[in-house]
């Protein structure tokens, strides 16, 4: 014991103690006494507690060194993104561009409603089926209510009729009456004529005292008559003077014909809002209702002129400033035996959300698209004329960048 007193103060006077840095105690160094195993025991002791308290440093080191090598390996792939998003100005430009599509009619296929003079009329008629080829304003649909409006405009008819001929009997009337009335003035003017002259000669024979008095006054009367006379026939020819149109009684029977017209042509519109019209030439691809029944909100059929076929495909935006009209397309699907061949004719000009998916799970459904129209050739459009609406994929050769 005297042995290890010794050693370990003459350690601790090698070794001072130093307050400034706890973290890192100079060790004893270990004396194994010879003589005894008390000694050995506590010094094997001290050695384990000292390991015990290293080990949390070790664990704080070894997680800082996991987070610097993270640190470094997120900084590399930040640095590889930045480089990859700045090399395709380097890289070859594209020779195609995939797409897909879907067989339209040029002009779009068009979904046709009952008109508005229908209303809810239930299809009485169909005068097409599916495939039919019609040409602009055939009739298609004739709905319930046809009949109806039918009788309506016969009525319009006859009451036009009618008014028609008030208004030619109150033209007669009129122009009877301006002959009358112009009779009655011309007569009027000679009766007043002729007492006047009377009058101017009795006056004379009278101032000659060739007359009494008394004939000079009968004369005077006569004329007066006469005079008051014209004066009747003159404002009665005032009232019918002008054109007969102006004439109050003809102008009534004119209203009369208008009102009649207007509802000649209400019945009419309504008549013709009873049956569906062909809007242009075109075919019947497919029917929506059936005989009896009340048309719903997807129309009455579809209709499309399929002399000339397209196909509606659509883009991806990131691909658009590749395309420009009259570039090549070539489409596919499984439906079709051979590919079907065309060029671009129109590139939209508004971007939308993606309508059309791949059957893959793993397909985008969200994109962001542009709809470019292409225009197939004569032979392509003659197989695609029974095909309306089939999906198909587009390859778009895009023109050599010239260097």
């Amino acid at each position: 014991m005297d042995k290890l007193r010794f050693a370990m103060s003459a350690e601790s006077r090698a070794c001072p103690p130093a307050p400034a840095a706890p973290a890192s105690p100079c060790l004893p160094l270990l004396v194994v006494d010879r003589s005894g195993g008390a000694g050995a025991h506590r010094a094997e002791s001290a050695s384990v507690a000292l390991a015990v308290a290293r080990w949390p440093a070790a664990l704080g080191a070894a997680a800082f060194a996991l987070l610097l090598l993270g640190a470094v390996l997120a900084s590399r792939s930040w640095w590889a993104a930045s480089a990859t998003k700045a090399a395709p100005p380097g890289l070859a430009p594209p020779t195609q561009v995939l797409a897909l599509g879907r067989l339209a009619p040029q002009g779009e296929l068009r979904l046709l409603a009952a008109p508005f003079g229908a209303g809810d009329a239930p299809v009485a008629e169909l005068h097409v089926h599916e495939g039919q080829q019609v040409a602009a304003g055939a009739r298609l649909v004739t709905f319930g209510n046809s009949e109806a409006r039918q009788a309506a405009l016969l009525v319009a008819e006859r009451q036009l009729a009618s008014r028609e001929a008030a208004l030619q009997q109150a033209a007669r009337e009129v122009s009877s009456a301006q002959a009358q009335v112009a009779a009655e003035l011309r007569r009027a003017e000679l009766v007043a004529r002729a007492a006047a002259q009377d009058y101017q000669r009795w006056e004379a024979l009278a101032a000659q005292d060739f007359v009494s008095a008394t004939a000079l006054d009968q004369r005077r009367t006569q004329r007066d008559e006469a005079l008051e006379l014209l004066a009747r026939a003159q404002a009665g020819q005032a009232r019918h003077a002008g054109d007969a149109a102006t004439q109050p009684d003809l102008r009534l029977a004119q209203k009369g014909v208008e009102a009649a017209r207007a509802e000649l042509d209400r019945a009419r519109q309504d008549l013709a809002g009873s049956v569906l019209r062909a809007p242009h030439e075109g075919t019947v691809i497919a029917l929506r209702s059936r005989v009896g029944e009340r048309p719903g909100a997807s129309g009455v059929l579809e209709f499309g002129d399929t002399r000339v076929m397209t196909a509606e495909l659509e883009v991806h935006q990131d691909e658009v400033r590749h395309l420009r009209a009259g570039l090549p397309v070539s489409l596919e699907a499984s439906a079709l035996d051979t590919r079907l061949q065309g060029h671009i004719s129109q590139i939209g000009l508004s971007v939308g959300r993606q309508r059309l998916t791949e059957a893959s799970p793993a397909a985008n459904t969200d994109a962001r698209v542009l709809r470019v129209t292409v225009q197939l050739d004569p032979a392509s459009s003659a197989r695609a004329r029974s095909l309306v609406g089939l999906e198909l994929r587009a390859r778009i050769a895009l023109a050599p960048v010239a260097p």
